[in-house]
């Protein structure tokens, strides 16, 4: 009697056991399904920087990544520009897609959408850079690459000096290109003109700089001038007296650190008097170089109206200097520049 009374406590103990975990499952049940059915009413968080989270892809791919994927904006590295808009995205927003170049690049290629229409975006159809792409619970992949952007810079030189490189030569364009002057000996630098076409030239008063081609094409020249050479003119005089009168003489010298010479054309007038009186009368032109003196006047009297008398001007005065004539005049030249020399008188 006893042993019945002791399993019948028992089965009771384990009917409440089973009926308490019956409410127990009935409980957790009703809280998950309440839990997932508040979930699937309520909007997913997005972000509120784009690109960050959602469950739909922005990818984007190149050639030659340099650097990863900036999470905070979605922006990839690659040679030669960078491309905005890889991501996360939630099924029903809106991704900006833009692609970049760097100064010198340009875009080779530049497209994308979703599996269904792989080449929806692109660049090739108008030329654009980025695109507004509404996400409609889809992935998207876009392709991107940069290429250089060459031109033709034409480098010349000016009288008086080389240029390096010299000639046309094709370079990237936006990118500073390294550019050389060289004065070959008598002549200094002038500074860098551009002649056509868009370049910038970071010191255009340096031999050694850089050029810039900004357009397709483009023509720089490197100025030179020739150094001033000094040309130094000696002029001396000396005078001779006697007795009966006096001569006047005069030389005039040149001299310089190139090859000179000197042309002076007089033109004489000579006079002799026997007993006060004219006897004879001669006239004409001589031309001397440097170094010659010149008896430029001559007036002599024994006392006795006997005697000779000489009178001279000048015709003519030249200066030539490395084949060029620097100065034709009918005077002495006066101190100064004319041309590319100096003239100095001593």
């Amino acid at each position: 009697m006893s042993i019945l009374r002791f399993l019948k406590k028992k089965v009771t103990l384990l009917i409440i056991i089973i009926m308490k975990m019956k409410y127990l499952f009935l409980a957790c049940g009703m809280a998950a399904l309440f839990a997932a059915c508040q979930n699937e009413n309520e909007p997913k968080a997005v972000s509120d920087k784009p690109g960050t989270s959602g469950d739909y892809r922005i990818i984007i791919e190149g050639e030659e990544t340099d650097a990863q994927t900036s999470r905070s904006s979605g922006t990839i590295q690659f040679v030669g520009g960078t491309a905005s808009g890889a991501g996360l995205y939630d099924g029903v927003g809106r991704a900006f897609v833009s692609a970049t170049p760097d100064p010198g690049y340009e875009i080779n290629y530049f497209y994308g959408g979703p599996d269904s229409e792989p080449k929806k975006y692109d660049n090739a159809n108008g030329g654009a850079t980025s695109f507004d792409v509404p996400i409609n619970g889809q992935d998207h992949l876009f392709h991107v690459g940069f290429k250089k952007k060459t031109g033709s810079l034409t480098i010349n030189a000016g009288t008086g000096g080389t240029v390096s490189p010299n000639g046309q030569v094709a370079i990237q364009r936006e990118v500073p290109f390294s550019i050389k002057a060289t004065p070959n000996s008598g002549y200094e630098f002038a500074g860098w003109t551009v002649n056509n076409g868009s370049v910038t030239i970071d010191n255009a008063n340096s031999t050694s700089t850089t050029a810039t081609l900004n357009s397709a094409s483009g023509t720089i020249t490197a100025q030179f001038k020739q150094n001033k050479v000094n040309v130094y003119l000696s002029v001396n005089t000396r005078t001779e007296s006697n007795g009966s009168g006096q001569i006047d003489y005069i030389t005039y010298t040149i001299t310089s650190s190139v090859q000179c010479s000197l042309n002076v054309s007089y033109y004489f007038t000579e006079t002799t008097y026997r007993d006060n009186a004219q006897s004879e009368k001669d006239q004409w032109s001589q031309t001397f170089g440097s170094g010659d003196e010149i008896i430029r006047r001559i007036n002599e009297d024994d006392g006795y109206g006997n005697g000779k008398r000489r009178t001279s001007e000048i015709t003519k005065f030249v200066i030539i200097c490395e084949g060029k004539t620097i100065y034709n005049g009918t005077s002495i030249p006066e101190d100064g520049t004319y041309g590319n020399y100096n003239i100095i008188r001593k």
